[in-house]
């Protein structure tokens, strides 16, 4: 009884300052959220390869995204304390870790956040990756804020419950909003 008391008084929040109330209102629920932002992070041990995915997947989603190139000690399947700071420090709702080991040579971690808490996470293997820069239609840059096209193919994606939410974990990653109208001369990714 006490703790519901407690946390009606801690929700109607009521700011003493200017600045006070400008950030309790950024933090209340919206009808059209912004875009989600992304931070890509380097695992403590990783290759040339994981270093390259973690930059291309940083310039896919370049002004939406933070790039740690610093090798970092976390491991998210085992504690997820510091990568929620990490996350929640810089204002991230979706974070890709990449690391390699002998069991696992080229792995990325894509997950999500929702409050600050860890929603779900991912683990992927990467096999045979070949960066952006060594396609030929990738010499020329890729516009700011331009947003792949995501094709997700087999209806194994609308019926298996891990397929769905790797799907709706990845569109989050690369979708980055929906559009009202695509120009097909803007296209320049797809993934």
């Amino acid at each position: 009884m006490a703790i519901d008391a407690l946390t009606k008084v801690l929700s109607k929040r009521t700011p003493k300052t200017r600045k006070g109330r400008k950030i309790l209102e950024k933090r209340e629920p919206q009808v059209v959220e912004d875009a989600k932002t992304a931070l890509v992070i380097c695992g403590n041990k990783s290759s040339l390869d994981v270093g390259n995915m973690l930059k291309d997947l940083h310039a896919v989603r370049n002004p939406l995204s933070m790039l740690f190139t610093r090798k970092h000690e976390e491991h998210p399947f085992q504690d997820t304390k510091r990568l929620e700071q990490l996350c929640n420090k810089f204002q991230h709702s979706i974070f890709a870790f990449g690391s390699s080991s002998k069991k696992r040579p080229c792995r990325l971690i894509l997950g999500r956040l929702f409050d600050g808490n860890l929603l779900d996470m991912q683990e992927f293997n990467v096999e045979d990756f070949k960066s952006m820069t060594k396609f030929n239609a990738s010499t020329k840059e890729a516009a700011v804020g331009s947003k792949p096209l995501v094709i997700f193919q087999g209806s194994a994606f609308e019926h298996d419950e891990t397929l769905k939410r790797s799907k709706s974990l990845l569109l989050d990653f690369f979708g980055a909003g929906k559009p009202d109208q695509v120009m097909l001369s803007g296209l320049d990714q797809v993934v």
